[in-house]
């Protein structure tokens, strides 16, 4: 594993971090939006990037973030490149749609993360 060495133009974290989000290359994906139903009868939308066989990575996003996030993209992008499949959880009310139900999300919340990992063993055993 190598260092992380910053580019001298560029310093501290505060400037490499808007520089990554406003500057970035921005990664142009083809992604497949699925509706995961849920038990409690509302929904969560998953944004695939499937083109390899490889594992399959879930990635989740920051706050307020999505599968459009720059951050996602990218990490997707290095994904796909590797051979490995992603898909993006869209916490409730992050998809860009409305859920069914008046309940917002919380990463200390991880009842949807545990359906969707396991609706994931299930399809890819």
């Amino acid at each position: 594993m190598t260092s992380f060495e910053p580019a001298w133009w560029l310093p501290g974290p505060h400037a490499q971090t808007l520089w990554g989000a406003l500057c970035g290359r921005r990664a142009k994906l083809a992604l497949r939006r699925e509706r995961l139903e849920i038990p409690d009868g509302d929904f969560i939308d998953l944004d695939w990037h499937d083109q390899g066989a490889g594992p399959i990575v879930v990635i989740l996003h920051g706050l307020e973030g999505s599968g459009q996030s720059r951050y996602v993209k990218g990490l997707l992008d290095a994904l796909g490149a590797r051979g490995w499949r992603a898909v993006v959880m869209h916490f409730r009310g992050c998809s860009g749609l409305n859920n069914r139900l008046a309940r917002a999300y919380h990463s200390g919340d991880t009842e949807d993360f545990s359906y969707l990992i396991t609706t994931l063993q299930r399809r890819y055993r």
